[in-house]
């Protein structure tokens, strides 16, 4: 969502806390595109004022080098979707 929203909404990365003086309620939710998907920002999400902040992602890629990032030794620990944005 972050890539297609060009970060109208942020991906952010998931984290458990212990509170032990409240219960804690969520409701998971999985947005998962087929391996094959190009993910890039909505034509209607930008314009000259607000440019693509990130080219084309290939999701399966994407969910490669992610699974290789939180497994193995790599250059960038616990990949996230904002590493692949423009600068």
């Amino acid at each position: 969502m972050q890539v297609w929203s060009n970060d109208a909404y942020e991906s952010v990365e998931h984290r458990v806390m212990v509170n032990s003086e409240k219960d804690r309620f969520s409701i998971p939710f999985f947005l998962k595109p087929a391996l094959y998907t190009d993910v890039e920002p909505l034509e209607e999400l930008t314009n000259d004022k607000n440019p693509p902040k990130y080219s084309k992602i290939n999701w399966g890629k994407f969910r490669i080098a992610r699974m290789q990032s939180n497994f193995t030794k790599s250059n960038v620990d616990n990949l996230q979707i904002y590493h692949f944005k423009l600068s």
